[in-house]
């Protein structure tokens, strides 16, 4: 019997001893969870909230665009109340309800933002997570996932600087031109930088 045992362990001694078998899934402290990633909807929300007040402060001071002035209650009922457009006002303009609708609005969207993030993370890591982070050190270094988180870096940043440069130079917040090009840029960017995190699958081997 002790032959047998002594047997056994000499086979699986250096399993026994290199093997954790109860290893812990997490690294945090019991009773801790680990801070995920904030939902990436949450993330979108925030923004959008954020670029829609942004939008509002410039219409109701006439800098939206050079000869338009936005109603957003014609805006989001399709012109099914009133005009979308309007002539552009001198100086500050504010329309009580259509105004006051949007912008709570975009902090309501804003808030709900913020609290699916708050779950996850201090909303203060997020914010800082905007500017430092892995893929805007990627800009000068090509050999981050084979070069695909730098154009994707690139891709953001361009279409930022874009929509940022037309809409300073010339009023063009809203125009359906630097829209598009925005948008294309900024989603190139998103879906190279998700595709650059994708982990590696196994080699083909036929």
């Amino acid at each position: 019997m002790n032959r047998a045992h002594e047997t056994a362990h000499a086979r699986f001694g250096v399993l026994k001893c290199s093997t954790q078998v109860a290893r812990p899934m997490s690294d945090d402290a019991p009773g801790q969870t680990s801070a995920a990633n904030a939902p990436v909807y949450a993330s979108v929300m925030v923004c959008v909230g954020f670029w829609g007040l942004a939008l509002a402060f410039l219409n109701m001071f006439g800098m939206i665009h050079p000869t338009y002035h936005v109603s957003w209650g014609g805006l989001l009922t399709f012109e099914a109340t009133n005009a979308a457009f309007g002539e552009a006002k001198d100086g500050f303009h504010f329309e009580p309800l259509g105004d006051t609708v949007f912008m709570a609005g975009c902090i309501g969207i804003i808030a709900l933002g913020i609290n699916q993030i708050n779950q996850r993370k201090p909303i203060e890591e997020w914010f800082s997570g905007l500017i430092i982070n892995d893929t805007w050190t990627a800009l000068n270094d090509t050999s981050v996932a084979g070069g695909q988180r730098t154009m994707s870096a690139w891709c953001l940043l361009l279409g930022l600087a874009f929509y940022l440069y037309f809409g300073i130079a010339h009023q063009g917040w809203i125009d359906v031109g630097v829209y598009s090009v925005t948008i294309a840029l900024m989603a190139a960017g998103v879906a190279l930088n998700h595709a650059s995190r994708v982990p590696p699958g196994d080699e083909n081997i036929d």
